[in-house]
């Protein structure tokens, strides 16, 4: 049996379609199944064990062709071919390649050209359970909505030369910090990292490794401007393979509702997730080990603050303060350094 899985979206939406993947092979263990992506999403899935093959269809989850994806996948025949995206574009892609079980969800008019169909619940905000309707469409048992994503030996052994070139000392303890924010309003200010990078380094034997795309180099010299050369490791701007491998070697990892944090989670990594617009609830309960927010009567605003903070105050991100973050991040660098020694003997 050949599958085929077409998916867009941001790095958090290709995460979050890992347990619908991990529920194919269960379901399917001899299956081949195919992703058909974007750059991004190809990035991220290399490291999905479930998958046989990741194919890219475009640079960007916005900008495919049915007449590009056809031509990537030309000469392969799927007899399930399923799509996350709710699109009569997406929907005729399926059809056009001909398999026999087409699988999307139930809204119209793309409907009309599934075989099967994924019930659609409009606030149902977990993504990866939304995404495991697909599976139930097909009469396909689910399992934990968790993620999981595996780096490599031979990546993390590149991973640690790149950041040994970089300023680690090998020493310290490593802590990933993901500055971006695919909304300008998920961002965390320079200040409060600034300030956290600063205790974080008088408390611990800490190199903190600045992760983001190329968008955020600007955010992290003003971050460096304001804390020890020697505290911090600028990775921002790698690529999201390399970005991951290296938050696979770290510790803990402080990020804002971003792909990159949801990812480093996905790794298995230890992961404290700052919430501001967006509702924590979006993605499954236990991914983070810790979730920190603010109980304001105007959160969450979701998209309706995602590039302006709609009372103008933008409190959701500026009153998360280091303080509030400091003793989680202390804690988890010391169950890491506990649990380490443990394996050690």
């Amino acid at each position: 049996m050949r599958i085929l899985l077409f998916h867009k979206g941001g790095i958090g939406d290709v995460v979050f379609v890992l347990p619908l993947i991990r529920d194919l092979r269960q379901a399917y263990p001899r299956a081949e199944i195919t992703a058909l992506t974007h750059d991004n999403g190809r990035e991220v899935l290399r490291f999905c064990s479930h998958l046989d093959d990741v194919l890219s269809v475009s640079s960007s989850p916005d900008t495919w062709s049915v007449r590009e994806a056809r031509r990537v996948v030309a000469g392969k025949q799927f007899d399930v071919a399923i799509t996350t995206a709710r699109s009569v574009r997406a929907a005729g892609l399926l059809s056009l390649l001909g398999a026999k079980a087409r699988v999307g969800f139930a809204t119209f008019p793309e409907r009309l050209l599934f075989t099967h169909l994924a019930r659609v619940r409009p606030f149902e905000v977990v993504f990866a359970r939304r995404y495991q309707r697909l599976a139930e469409a097909l009469d396909l048992p689910i399992g934990d909505p968790i993620p999981r994503l595996i780096i490599p030996k031979e990546q993390l052994e590149s991973a640690r030369s790149r950041l040994v070139a970089r300023g680690w000392d090998t020493r310290s303890a490593l802590m990933g910090l993901h500055i971006g924010g695919g909304w300008p309003t998920k961002r965390w200010p320079v200040e409060n990292i600034a300030e956290l990078i600063r205790a974080i380094a008088r408390r611990n034997q800490v190199q903190v490794v600045l992760q983001g795309g190329g968008d955020d180099s600007t955010t992290a010299k003003e971050i460096l401007r304001h804390v020890p050369a020697e505290a911090v490791i600028d990775s921002v701007g790698n690529s999201i393979s390399h970005a991951l491998s290296e938050a696979a070697l770290c510790r803990v990892v402080l990020g804002v509702d971003t792909g990159l944090t949801h990812a480093a989670a996905a790794c298995g990594v230890p992961t404290v997730c700052l919430f501001g617009p967006n509702d924590e609830r979006s993605v499954p309960r236990f991914f983070h080990r810790h979730v920190v927010t603010r109980d304001l009567y105007c959160r969450p605003c979701n998209r309706a603050g995602r590039y302006h903070c709609p009372e103008g105050h933008h409190r959701c991100m500026r009153e998360i303060h280091a303080r509030d973050v400091l003793e989680l991040i202390a804690s988890l660098l010391d169950d890491a350094a506990k649990l380490g020694k443990f394996q050690a003997r």
